[in-house]
């Protein structure tokens, strides 16, 4: 479940989504569109390329909204999305539902981010494969089931977090919160991680662990490359143009109404797959 219903609300100086207050004297609205500008130049500088984050058939939205929320505040600039047909859970949550608490959680984080959507995990890692990047996936310390080609069931050990070479770009994959990564991505990844858990509780919800991974990934990443304070991984003119798209962004009011849509078409295709899965699937 879920652990944070109700989520606290960031305080406007540090929310750049958040209502300026009115100005009272002559050129604050100047001032405060140059602190506005200041900020988001700053986001651009610190954006990481080099550690993505691939979320396979989340279920709950609350859930979805929280990593997307983590993964923009840590720095990190790229999450891929996975819509497998029949590959939502039932139950966990039905379509539909849930949106207004996840506009909530997310907190305008979906507008600074660069989403990508991907029919099957099979094409999403081998499109990131293909830029160079070593695609793990997060299961139990047990390992995780892999489908072989020749129908037989393997195992993939996986590494503890802390041993991931994270100076070569990763990509951290995380899978559906009832059954976690499918066999079919555990066949194509690079490898498979496991964070340890010295306490007694043996999981953790999926959007703690993605915070928790992108965390210690973000903070490998950069001492490893000798990043200076405020400085990511971006060539100057990949963070040029993402500076500029920040810019229009937040002039863009429609902006916002897009991604409000494409979540309503995200919900209306999960059940449509839901409705169209087998019954031994649901």
């Amino acid at each position: 479940s879920f652990p944070w219903s109700n989520p606290t609300p960031l305080s406007p100086m540090f929310d750049v989504d958040a209502p300026q207050p009115d100005a009272f004297e002559e050129g604050s609205d100047d001032e405060a569109e140059d602190r506005r500008a200041l900020r988001l130049r700053a986001a651009a500088l610190a954006r990481l390329q080099g550690v993505r984050v691939i979320l396979e058939d989340l279920c709950d939205p609350g859930n979805r909204a929280a990593v997307l929320r983590s993964v923009e505040a840590l720095g990190l600039l790229h999450v891929h999305e996975i819509l497998t047909p029949g590959g939502v859970t039932v139950g966990k949550r039905q379509a539909g539902t849930g949106t207004a608490r996840g506009r909530s959680i997310v907190n305008g984080a979906e507008k600074w981010l660069e989403l990508h959507h991907h029919s099957a995990p099979e094409e999403c890692i081998a499109g990131l494969q293909a830029q160079g990047f070593a695609v793990v996936a997060a299961v139990p310390p047990a390992g995780g089931t892999v489908a072989t080609a020749e129908g037989y069931a393997g195992t993939i050990e996986p590494v503890a977090l802390e041993d991931l070479d994270f100076a070569r770009p990763t990509a951290l994959l995380f899978g559906s919160e009832a059954r976690g990564v499918s066999p079919a991505a555990l066949a194509a990844v690079d490898g498979a991680f496991t964070v340890p858990l010295p306490g007694l509780s043996e999981s953790l919800n999926v959007s703690v662990a993605v915070a928790v991974c992108a965390h210690f990934a973000q903070h490998r990443r950069r001492q490893l490359l000798g990043l200076a304070p405020g400085c990511g991984d971006l060539a100057p003119e990949a963070t040029d143009a993402l500076l500029e798209s920040y810019a229009s962004r937040s002039l863009d009011h429609s902006f916002a109404s897009s991604l409000r849509c494409s979540r309503s078409l995200r919900q209306q295709r999960r059940a449509e797959a839901e409705a169209g899965a087998p019954a031994g699937q649901q």
